[in-house]
């Protein structure tokens, strides 16, 4: 074999172990739910007092339906609690008009939604409550979901993930909904297939519950754009994995403007790749010196990246061995990328088969190609410099400047 074949070879044995455990998640989350997954939450077991903590940073236009929505479900010994993080409009005020106990942050300098929740969850009124749960500003949470997350959680000893998800608003554009799909992938599928392979479940930063133990032991405050995904790592290290609860369906909308949904999207990508480029090699290798599968599994998960850099990055990967070939290349190289790259499609489609079609109809699901073309320019631009601080994205129901 030529030095060109080996290193060719090399490069397209690199996102292996991704593509593998991406269609992995993706055959285990298809098989019938085992009744251990069910009985956890099940009514049998007594659901502890708990505190929703909600982090808000200008959420004035949204604060209210998420309060009632939230107050709906809590009963006598559970408390509500509402961080207005460093706010310039009414959420204090319309949070305390709707019934909730709200606690107000000043930092100019420690701006993030992980210094909100260090505030929050260091609060009397979550310390006195055995479960702390989570919920985002805008989100909506399904009627017994708070439940469930706290008795998971108590029951467990561990953080527990809800299934979260950002759904496509009523008029959404073809480019809305596949965002709503590849979030249906990532925070549904694929948690709920690493549940089943033994995997840790990666937390996605609404409808997140911890016991109280757990929170004493763990840092929150950073100014970190994906602070979950950050915890989820330090949870693993520290021993104390988050669980996949999809008995809690947790629903936030995307935004219909199309600025504000590509700075959403850039915030989120750019975060992700930047942790994931960090901590998941310290994963692998931690799992390796603990003789942990789960641990190796974990840092191999969070290195996948979002569905369209992915299939970008197995495209290119192709037309560079091919192109090697040319060059006298043995087709190895071509042969375990383009390996790779079908049975990325095949896991993507039956994705879409299974978790998508009321989403993407078929005309839209083989118009995705062409969408991924279009992304390159937006990864290109996340090589920028990264964005720092609390940003929050602008909701369609906000009056604009014409």
């Amino acid at each position: 074999m030529t030095l060109l074949s080996a290193v060719l070879v090399v490069i397209a044995l690199v996102p292996l172990p991704a593509s593998i455990l991406l269609a992995a998640q993706m055959l285990a989350s298809l098989k019938r739910r085992p009744d251990r997954l069910q009985s956890r939450t099940g009514t049998g077991t007594a659901c502890p007092a708990f505190t929703v903590v909600v982090p808000a940073h200008d959420e004035a236009t949204v604060i209210a339906a998420t309060i009632r929505s939230l107050r709906a479900q809590l009963r006598p010994d559970d408390r509500l609690l509402v961080v207005a993080d460093n706010c310039t409009d009414d959420t204090a005020a319309i949070a305390r008009s709707e019934g909730a106990m709200v606690t107000e942050r000043f930092d100019a300098e420690r701006r993030g939604k992980g210094y909100a929740l260090e505030w929050g969850v260091r609060h009397d009124l979550a310390r006195a409550t055995a479960v702390t749960i989570v919920v985002d500003a805008d989100c909506l949470v399904s009627p017994g979901g708070l439940e469930a997350l706290a008795r998971e959680a108590a029951v467990s000893g561990r953080p527990v993930q809800g299934d979260y998800l950002l759904e496509a608003p009523a008029g959404a554009g073809p480019g809305t909904r596949f965002s709503a799909f590849a979030i249906r992938i990532k925070n549904r599928a694929r948690l709920l297939g690493s549940q089943r392979l033994g995997i840790p479940c990666v937390l996605t930063g609404s409808g997140m519950a911890f016991p109280r133990a757990v929170l004493d032991d763990i840092h929150l405050g950073s100014g970190e754009i994906v602070e979950d995904l950050l915890m989820s790592v330090d949870l693993a290290l520290a021993g104390a994995p988050a669980r996949f609860c999809p008995d809690a369906r947790i629903t936030s909308p995307l935004p219909l403007d199309r600025a504000a949904a590509d700075g959403q999207r850039a915030r989120w990508e750019r975060g992700y790749l930047s942790v994931a480029r960090r901590f998941a090699w310290r994963l692998v290798a931690a799992g390796f010196r603990r003789r942990s599968p789960r641990l190796i599994g974990m840092g191999i998960d969070i290195a996948i990246p979002p569905l369209s850099l992915f299939a970008v990055a197995l495209m290119g990967l192709v037309v560079v061995t091919l192109a090697g070939m040319l060059f006298g290349a043995s087709p190895a190289g071509f042969i375990i990328a383009a390996i790779q790259l079908a049975v990325f499609l095949i896991t993507v489609t039956t994705g879409w088969l299974v978790y998508g079609r009321d989403l993407l109809n078929f005309g839209d699901f083989i118009a995705l190609p062409l969408k991924i073309f279009a992304k390159i320019p937006f990864y290109v631009r996340l090589a920028r410099r990264p964005q720092q601080g609390w940003v929050r994205t602008a909701r369609d129901s906000e009056d604009r400047e014409p």
